[in-house]
């Protein structure tokens, strides 16, 4: 079973010209790009990234070629391996989870035969084992989290019976349920999260209505509910994530319109938007995270032009920036997770080239105020968030140290230099050096030293 997709997976026939005519957004300069298993093979198809307690990317993802589960990871350098090289043709809808000892949890789709695939790593030799075969064709869409325990919960789709699926293992074994049995053929594209008790909270599409939905269970119930209820065909490519309520938050395609959606839930209470109203056709191969503000971040790819592109929002307002804007077909099955700075780490594939790749940055971001290092020496903006002007602030130690300011919108886009006066201060309109108005949403400024390099950043907020 492969569900079919709304758009075709073939990328050569995207026109590279439109890359330069349509969708033009600033470019992620900032942003470090590696290419994580470069073999001659289709691979790279249904990534899925988690990083370890130090930060390092581990990502699950499937080569066509030869229809085996593959996993990469990154120390010092990029290392690959088959995951599962069964003959059978398996690693579809891979998610991956990496446990307290740093060991990988994969679970993914065996297309040969129907079936609901785990695996895991453990002492450098991986164990698989058939989840859920009940059905003629029954694993896909899935999504998997470890509980407290360490034991993988996952969500997925039995295409034989329409239903949402969840699947948890306790004490070596496997327990199935239905966690949507409605009359309508649901269960695509499912994203699952774990709330602080352990219980499941997952975001898919029913394609029978065309709406996004969300499931959780309670006490043994589950409960289910329209999480946007536009008349438009809306739900596709979703991802959720939970925030530290537990509050649900939902990033997915509006299909009608061609836009990146997303919704959360709040006092019982979805609210809708569109986080990129782009005239191009944006929001496939979406994927959510939360920063520790509880702000969300978005990868994603521009399906018009062929681009990774990322969005997040802060201080009311989305920013949007294409990260890899390469002559190539890129962005596709993106990704992403947030380290413990906040910033971005995002697999994906090169389709043109049919490589896995991968994006992080952009470097040295922080929480709106607060420093990245001892080296910002009290760098400081006022008011933050800024509306129409600012000051900048640096409290340096030794007079001469410091002599300008730099500021960059979130591409990387050098905006602005401005002098520091003898105390440490430059003046802000709020304007780049060609006097246009800077845009709402994140920026960063960076002291520079007398020798010419800039410091790290920190980060701040316009908005309007």
């Amino acid at each position: 079973m492969r569900p079919p997709s709304p758009k075709p997976r073939n990328l050569a026939c995207v026109p590279i010209l439109l890359a330069g005519l349509l969708g033009a957004r600033p470019s992620a300069a900032n942003f470090v790009f590696e290419t994580a298993d470069g073999a001659a093979s289709f691979r790279g198809q249904y990534t899925s990234i988690a990083l370890d307690a130090q930060g390092n990317p581990h990502i699950s993802y499937y080569d066509e070629n030869n229809g085996n589960l593959r996993y990469a990871s990154r120390s010092v350098s990029w290392s690959s391996e088959a995951a599962d090289a069964s003959t059978d043709d398996v690693g579809l809808f891979t998610s991956l989870a990496i446990d307290a000892q740093g060991d990988p949890h994969i679970s993914y789709y065996d297309n040969t035969n129907g079936n609901l695939m785990y695996t895991h790593k453990s002492g450098g030799v991986w164990t698989r084992e058939t989840v859920d075969g009940a059905s003629a064709d029954v694993g896909g869409y899935t999504s998997i989290e470890l509980d407290g325990s360490g034991e993988p919960c996952i969500s997925y789709l039995d295409y034989t019976n329409q239903h949402l699926m969840f699947a948890r293992k306790s004490g070596g074994t496997w327990t199935i349920e239905v966690a949507d049995d409605s009359a309508d053929f649901t269960g695509w594209y499912s994203s699952l999260e774990l709330d602080s008790q352990g219980n499941p909270h997952i975001g898919y599409y029913d394609q029978t209505t065309a709406q996004l939905l969300y499931a959780s269970r309670s006490g043994g119930t589950w409960s289910h509910e329209v999480a946007d209820n536009s008349t438009d065909s809306r739900g596709e490519y979703c991802s959720l994530a939970l925030d530290a309520q537990g509050n649900p938050h939902i990033s997915y395609y509006d299909a009608t319109n061609g836009n990146l959606m997303y919704t959360s839930k709040s006092g019982g209470i979805w609210t809708a938007e569109t986080a990129d109203a782009s005239t191009n056709d944006v929001g496939f191969d979406s994927s959510l995270a939360l920063d520790g503000l509880g702000n969300p971040h978005i990868s994603y790819q521009d399906y018009t032009v062929g681009d990774l592109t990322y969005a997040v929002k802060v201080g009311g307002t989305w920013t949007v920036t294409t990260l890899d804007n390469s002559f190539n077909s890129t962005g596709w099955y993106t990704s992403l997770a947030l380290d413990v700075k906040g910033r971005p780490h995002i697999s994906y594939q090169d389709a043109t080239v049919t490589h896995l790749q991968y994006a992080y940055g952009p470097k040295e971001i922080v929480a709106v105020g607060e420093a990245a290092s001892a080296a910002l020496h009290e760098l400081r903006v006022f008011p933050n968030p800024v509306r129409a002007g600012a000051q900048i602030r640096l409290g340096i130690a030794r007079p001469g140290e410091a002599r300008a300011v730099e500021i960059y919108d979130l591409g990387g886009r050098l905006e602005r230099r401005l002098p520091l006066d003898a105390g440490g201060i430059a003046v802000w309109d709020g304007r780049d050096a060609s006097g246009r108005r800077a845009d709402a949403g994140v920026h960063f400024v960076a002291p520079v030293w007398s020798d010419g390099r800039a410091a790290s950043v920190l980060r701040f907020v316009i908005v309007r």
